[in-house]
């Protein structure tokens, strides 16, 4: 009924004379009027009605989170229940399991079933306030606390199998799946875990200071299975220790030598332009977490997303060298090779005319004489000795030379000097020394050119300039697998161009994966000790699957983009923080042994 048909009930009301009529329709329209002018205070669907009158009105935020505290310890207790009918059911099934009228089970599961959906329904409106959920994850730790004492709570093996033990705890209602609380129990135990032992690195360098300046200090160095550890021990309160070794990873202490200089910045600023990936390590420079990291990769559990990473950049550093010498590919193998010099061969060798052009005698005894004193005592006969370097002597002492007759000695030098560098029974330094000369004729043969012929051979020289510097060395491709060691093509490129590289006059893909990938290489080689080590422990596959979760996250992109902000926001109120944050660390320090499988048991119930 609306408004104005109340109002006009209302005086038709008074006009007859009907008080008692007329007292109940002005409470109607009263009533109408606030609904109008409120119509959300008056919908049970809106969150104003549940403020208001549902099952959580009245309840201040002490009041939401003991509720929240208290529906965990019911949960546990209806879950351990869900989980004994269902045991008792598959070994002592009940008489009738199926209603055969209203199709309700009634078997012992099914039963503790319905009375956890019922229970979930009564607390569904607790649920969605922030308290209520804090209070049920703080209960979940109150409750669980005793398996912080569970011999090896406090490893990440320990805090995952917690943490999966706590989700298959929970209640199971129509819809969930036991497996899937398991599984995210598991992943936020490993998770919580990973937080618990930050807060635990942070009170302990909070208490060592203070340690320090009261006690003397020992060093104990003990190796057991799967572990191997050093610990500096300090008498009196406080035991400080950097562990790694086995399944374990190890822990990350504070790095005073974190962070990237201006040029490794905009190195990686450059080389992500290109493609390239950076793990959270290499973007922040810390030492520590790049050990981490190696750590991380030598595990096969853990190694996926870094190989991911290394397998990323090693096909960007390809394509880059790839289309440096012309071709389009992401391996630098034979075949890529093989069309590069056939290509390169035949546009040199169509470069020429029959037109006549200046040879200086002057330029070519210079940089002949300039050649002989770089390569001096390197070369098994001199230069000139050579017959090709006798033929542009020859043409030097002439003064001139057609283009066709330059094209083709140029053609032949770099065959010459290409086959010195590569076959076995070649000289590399008298291949290097042969190319700078044919370098020599291809400046004499475009000096006759036409401005455009002169533009695309130059591009050709270019090409071909680089196709010598990755194959003068051994190392620096592989022509069987097509790889290409960023390392070594940056100490050639180093020598070789020590403008392009060394001054950074060179900008190209080429030379920025090169640089790229030797500012952000592995600080720890993999010996393959650690890679080969056998999973001796049953509880090292237990873990494998939220290991290999935990580490993907890690290596994302997110993660590395997370830990720049961190660093960055670390450095720019750190001096502001760190008293509030080590006082805060100092008071929690006695607790701090048992934060790990707190954090482990956090996760586990912040995941459900």
């Amino acid at each position: 009924m609306d408004i104005e048909r109340l109002q006009r009930a209302l005086i038709s009301a008074h006009e007859a004379g009907d008080s008692e009529a007329a007292t109940k329709l002005a409470k109607v329209l009263r009533r109408a009027q606030l609904i109008s002018s409120n119509p959300g205070e008056y919908d049970p669907s809106s969150k104003e009605f549940v403020a208001k009158y549902g099952a959580t009105s009245g309840m201040n935020v002490y009041d939401k989170t003991a509720a929240g505290a208290g529906k965990t310890l019911f949960d546990l207790g209806r879950g351990v229940n869900q989980v004994s009918a269902n045991v008792a059911d598959s070994f002592s099934p009940s008489a009738s399991h199926l209603d055969l009228i209203t199709g309700v089970d009634n078997s012992r599961s099914g039963k503790a079933k319905r009375a956890i959906d019922d229970s979930k329904a009564l607390d569904a409106a607790l649920m969605e306030t922030k308290s209520g959920k804090a209070g049920a994850v703080l209960g979940g730790i109150g409750f669980g606390s005793p398996a912080m004492l569970i011999p090896g709570a406090n490893t990440a093996i320990g805090a995952t199998l917690v943490g999966a033990g706590m989700g298959a705890l929970q209640p199971v209602g129509t819809g969930g799946s036991r497996t899937a609380n398991t599984f995210y129990g598991g992943v936020g135990g490993l998770a919580g875990y990973g937080l618990g032992k930050g807060i635990q690195a942070v009170a302990n360098r909070a208490r060592a200071p203070q340690a320090f300046s009261q006690a003397s200090q020992s060093a104990d160095a003990t190796v057991g299975p799967g572990m191997a550890s050093g610990e500096a021990s300090v008498s009196g309160s406080v035991n400080m220790a950097g562990r790694g070794g086995g399944y374990t990873f190890g822990e990350v202490g504070p790095d005073t030598s974190a962070g990237l200089s201006s040029a490794q910045r905009k190195l990686m600023i450059a080389g992500g332009d290109i493609g390239m990936k950076t793990t959270p390590g290499q973007a922040t420079g810390s030492r520590a977490l790049q050990q981490l990291e190696a750590k991380l990769e030598s595990q096969p559990m853990t190694s996926g997303p870094f190989n991911a990473i290394k397998a990323n950049n090693q096909r960007v550093l390809g394509r880059s060298v790839a289309k440096a010498i012309g071709e389009n590919s992401d391996l630098v193998d034979d075949a890529t090779l093989d069309s590069a010099f056939t290509r390169l061969g035949k546009v040199f060798n169509e470069a020429g005319s029959k037109v006549e052009s200046p040879v200086s005698a002057d330029t070519v005894v210079s940089k002949l004489a300039d050649i002989e004193s770089e390569f001096e005592g390197l070369l098994p006969k001199a230069i000139a000795d050579d017959p090709l370097v006798k033929r542009l002597i020859s043409y030097a002492e002439r003064g001139q030379a057609t283009g066709e007759q330059l094209a083709n000695l140029s053609s032949k030098l770099g065959n010459v000097a290409k086959n010195q560098m590569t076959s076995s029974g070649g000289d590399r330094q008298t291949g290097m020394a042969l190319y700078q000369v044919k370098e020599l004729a291809d400046d004499l043969l475009m000096s006759g050119m036409k401005p455009d012929k002169a533009a695309e051979f130059l591009k050709a020289r270019g090409q071909y300039r680089n196709l010598m510097n990755i194959t003068s060395r051994v190392g620096v491709v592989d022509p069987a697998s097509g790889t290409v060691s960023g390392r070594s093509l940056a100490n050639v490129l180093q020598k070789a161009d020590k403008s392009g590289y060394l001054r950074g006059k060179n900008t190209s893909d080429m030379y920025t994966a090169a640089r790229f990938s030797k500012a952000f290489a592995p600080i720890v080689g993999d010996s393959g000790t650690a890679t080969r080590m056998p999973l001796t422990n049953p509880l090292e596959w237990a873990a494998s699957i939220p290991l290999n979760i935990a580490a993907k996250a890690y290596a994302s992109s997110p993660s590395v983009s997370l830990a720049l902000k961190m660093q960055a926001a670390n450095q720019a109120v750190s001096p502001l923080l760190r008293p509030l944050i080590n006082g805060a660390a100092r008071a929690a320090s006695p607790i701090a042994p048992y934060l790990p499988a707190g954090g482990g048991l956090l996760g586990a119930y912040a995941a459900q």
